[in-house]
């Protein structure tokens, strides 16, 4: 545990003023950034002005995900011959909402779930918000006129709720965001004014400056504008505030932020779908049209020589095999599926596509028969902030004061305990039990839940890619003989985790495999 001097503080320049600010009140911005830097997604950048058609250039693309979706919106733009081939029954990969009627058996255990929530009622298992500075994202959803609503990523009513030693005396207590926010300011805002009152702000920071200060921190609202001195109020809600040190000691600062990130998961404002982020692929599907894309089409190998790529398939519904050939093959597929193909990538390729991890992404949803959050706490949007292992617990940003709801129960980027070899029914237990420990609702409410392991779901193996290193993904990208990679995995301006990034690595292998065309 960290121990706090007791020893009176040097006197305060503006520059010391400044970094004190920055140590007590801003430091989790600095340090949340840091450390959540290889989870951040920048825009796609500029998507690509090509010009001109080869006169023969029949390209396949391998995948209706995001990426391979992408990449045949803009071949079509161009008048290329090109086709999508997808295994799945829908397009968007990644991007699935289950809703009523969606279903998937889990692969190893051979565990089948159906969704039977009420009509409406959905879950985005993939990806759910969209921060406002991925452009690449929303200028699609402007173009393919896909309607768009806030995404609430954060609520002062929600709550805090850590178990474990770190939190001292505050653990196992349900503590409002608001609460947290109002107390850390509050206390802080007197110790400053206490330092300005007794004249230990040495100059340049002159009288008239400290005046200033005076009047700013009290007109915060936080301060008695008599005594000066912080105590609960009405904005704040009821009871006592918690203690400044428990409230450091307890680390609940590191999640608040005076000013949004501009990207990564603590952006404000995020954007979302409404109806799910599936709207977005079934936007680029509508605008395709029905007879470019093929579904139900496994991929059974790819092999490719110098005149073209000869593509053997499997249709899933009829059981029957087929081949057909290209010019040139579009790979959207996840790696971790590539590595398990029949296909004659060169040797060093092949390599890095096999050494190219996925995360153990997870997502369960809990369909509730009241929305009691909102009824009964009065939280609308955002997530709960807890050391309980549930990953992330988020209430829904859409269908305010409706009768039911859908609860993200869990969101895990990795191993959550021993989760993933359980059966499901064990896995949604586990949800629903500790959920209960802040929402003791939950049991009595639950009407059904879907549990998704991105591991276990087929023609995915896994969630999204971690790849470092610029060399690493100009290989992954680099056209191989008739082949180029379009997956996520190479986007060369935004992690893999994000929508952004299959954007662009999408226009990547658009512009690579258009280059190549167009030399012939």
């Amino acid at each position: 545990m960290t121990r706090h001097s007791t020893a009176p503080l040097p006197a305060l320049t503006r520059r010391r003023f400044l970094e004190q600010i920055g140590a007590i009140g801003g430091s989790s911005l600095v340090m949340t950034a840091m450390s959540s830097w290889d989870l951040m997604a920048e825009s796609a950048g500029q998507r690509p002005t090509l010009n001109g058609r080869p006169a023969k250039a029949r390209v396949l693309v391998l995948g209706g995900g995001l990426s391979g979706l992408v990449v045949g919106h803009e071949l079509n733009k161009l008048g290329y011959d090109f086709e999508i081939f997808e295994a799945r029954d829908r397009v968007g990969g990644l991007s699935w909402t289950v809703r009523r009627g969606s279903e998937h058996t889990e692969l190893e255990t051979g565990e089948k779930q159906v969704c039977g929530w009420d009509e409406g009622q959905y879950l985005n298992v993939g990806p759910w918000r969209i921060p406002h500075s991925h452009h690449g994202v929303l200028d699609y959803c402007r173009e393919l006129n896909v309607p768009m609503q806030v995404f609430l990523n954060e609520s002062d009513a929600s709550y805090f709720y850590f178990e474990g030693e770190r939190a001292g005396t505050l653990a196992k207590k349900r503590i409002r965001l608001r609460e947290v926010k109002a107390d850390l300011a509050g206390q802080i805002n007197e110790l400053l004014i206490k330092a300005v009152d007794q004249k230990k702000l040495d100059l340049p920071m002159t009288a008239e400056d400290q005046n200033r200060l005076t009047t700013f921190l009290v007109s915060q609202g936080y301060l008695d504008p008599k005594t000066r001195t912080y105590q609960a109020f009405a904005n704040r809600g009821e009871g006592d505030p918690y203690q400044l040190a428990a409230l450091l000691q307890a680390g609940f600062g590191n999640r608040l932020r005076s000013v949004p990130a501009i990207e990564g998961t603590t952006a404000a404002p995020m954007f979302q779908p409404i109806g799910g982020m599936d709207q977005i692929p079934k936007g680029f599907q509508r605008a395709l049209g029905p007879k470019r894309i093929r579904f139900n089409t496994e991929i059974q190998s790819v092999i490719q020589d110098a005149n073209g790529v000869k593509v053997e398939y499997l249709d899933t519904k009829t059981g029957k095999k087929s081949a057909t050939t290209a010019d040139y093959v579009v790979l959207c597929l996840p790696l971790s599926v590539v590595s398990g193909l029949n296909i004659n990538l060169s040797p060093e390729l092949m390599a890095a596509v096999k050494d190219v991890p996925y995360s153990n992404s997870a997502k369960v949803g809990l369909a509730m028969k009241r929305r009691f959050w909102e009824e009964d706490d009065g939280i609308y949007g955002g997530h709960l902030y807890s050391d309980l292992p549930l990953g992330e617990f988020s209430y829904p940003s859409n269908d305010y004061f409706t009768k039911k709801g859908v609860l993200l129960g869990l969101y895990a980027n990795g191993p959550v305990g021993d989760l993933l070899d359980r059966k499901v029914a064990e896995r949604i237990s586990h949800v629903v039990t500790n959920a209960a420990k802040v929402h003791p609702q939950i049991p009595q409410e639950l009407e059904s839940a879907y549990a998704v392991w991105w591991k276990k779901v087929k023609y995915s193996s896994g969630g999204f890619a971690s790849v470092r290193g610029a060399d690493r993904r100009a290989l992954l990208a680099k056209m191989d003989n008739r082949i180029v990679i379009g997956s996520a995995a190479t986007a060369p301006h935004s992690e893999p985790d994000w929508q952004e990034g299959a954007i662009a690595a999408g226009w990547q292998a658009l512009e690579t495999v258009h280059a190549r065309a167009m030399r012939g």
